[in-house]
């Protein structure tokens, strides 16, 4: 996809931090809502300048615009209600824009392995198994360099048409945000049946054995490919069981997945083992559940945030929001010690700006021209902070 190359943005997406205010050392749940006020203009301007300029949801731009502000509205933040509806109705409107792309997965491989493409054919497509081709024309071009013009002439319709896929609604992670992002609204009619939808292009993408696959930047991070994979799915299995109703066809997904997890265990990341811990408390058994949770306090660093990985010798606010959107779910607040002194590190560490820098070596193997990761990294801050807040009294 073109979005590796871009540079648009930068200067927003990796603002210089201008200083960062002095906080608090033990916060209240006031100065939490406020330092997430003070990230809502900024995620707005990197969000909204996203839709102007690159026209789609990824790299998940758009989608951790929409999240971050309806948990902020969900919780009594200040939020212009008019905006949110509109970028909404965007972000559920561009994954549902009618649009096809051209992969050969394994399915296309054996598809066109039955219908008769002979070994030597099959052989030269090696190269070309797993990339994605957003016109029919890139995929075609790259055939024809491998296979020559005379074999791409013999064997043109039945690659395009095992190669063509539907619109995959920008990648299950894309799919998953636009579904958590609603998990604590209420339900509005107008919007129901875009909902439905993109929760049927998710169960669409979920592989014959229960998984869903990466796609994007995610190949980029520091991990393997099998926990990249990993994560999508239970990112997903979350996702699916957002529902607020859910109907059998949703929980033999979900069922599905779960299963499909029962023999992997968390990889290097933080994001890995977070989702981990919260599948099995959500899912799983006591036992492995308390492991699991007891790792991820383990891994809090003396400063109070956590790192991608263990090797990294900082802590960064991405996975720090990750991981107190985690601790969130499993309904740990701001009265919990961890989660305090998680927030005293993000108040902290908040820039004048409002954003939260996020180096983007210590997440990303392969350095990129455009940083998305101060952008990502303040919108899990927002999300993160706002899932630790405890529950108000009813007045």
């Amino acid at each position: 996809m073109s979005i590796f190359s871009l540079t648009l943005l930068t200067v927003a997406l990796a603002a210089d931090p201008q200083g960062v205010s002095p906080r608090s050392s033990d916060p209240t749940a006031q100065d939490v809502k406020a330092a997430v006020q003070r990230s809502l203009p900024y995620i707005e301007q990197v969000g909204t300048e996203w839709m102007t300029k690159q026209k789609c949801n990824s790299c998940h731009v758009v989608t951790f615009l929409v999240w971050s502000h309806n948990e902020a509205a969900a919780h009594g933040l200040e939020v212009d209600r008019q905006k949110l509806t509109q970028w909404t109705k965007w972000s559920l409107a561009d994954s549902l824009s009618d649009r096809r792309w051209f992969k050969l997965r394994p399915q296309a491989i054996a598809a066109l392995k039955t219908g008769g493409l002979p070994d030597g054919v099959l052989a030269k497509l090696k190269p070309l198994e797993g990339k994605n081709y957003l016109t029919q024309k890139e995929f075609l071009d790259a055939a024809e360099k491998i296979l020559g013009a005379a074999d791409l002439a013999l064997h043109k319709d039945a690659l395009v048409k095992a190669a063509a896929l539907p619109n995959n609604g920008g990648g299950a992670d894309t799919l998953n945000q636009l579904l958590l992002a609603r998990a604590g609204l209420p339900e509005e009619n107008e919007v129901t049946q875009s909902y439905d939808a993109i929760r049927a292009l998710l169960l669409e993408w979920q592989e014959p054995g229960g998984t869903w696959l990466a796609q994007g930047q995610l190949p980029q991070l520091k991990w393997a490919e099998p926990e990249m994979n990993d994560a999508t799915t239970l990112w997903s299995i979350l996702a699916v069981s957002a529902a607020k109703s859910p109907d059998d066809a949703l929980v033999g997904v979900r069922q599905r997945g779960i299963e499909s997890m029962q023999k992997s265990s968390p990889g290097i990341t933080l994001q890995s083992l977070a989702l981990h811990t919260a599948i099995a408390h959500k899912f799983g058994e006591k036992e492995r559940a308390e492991g699991l949770l007891k790792e991820l306090l383990a891994r809090q660093r003396a400063d109070g945030g956590w790192n991608w990985v263990k090797e990294n010798k900082e802590s960064d606010a991405f996975s720090t929001g990750q991981a107190l959107y985690v601790l969130g779910l499993l309904g740990r607040d701001g009265n919990d010690p961890v989660v305090r002194k998680a927030w005293e590190y993000l108040l902290r560490t908040q820039t004048a700006d409002g954003s939260w820098q996020v180096p983007q070596n210590l997440i990303n193997s392969r350095p990129r021209g455009l940083n998305v990761y101060p952008y990502w990294g303040t919108a899990w801050c927002a999300i993160g902070l706002l899932q630790t807040l405890p529950a108000e009294s009813p007045h």
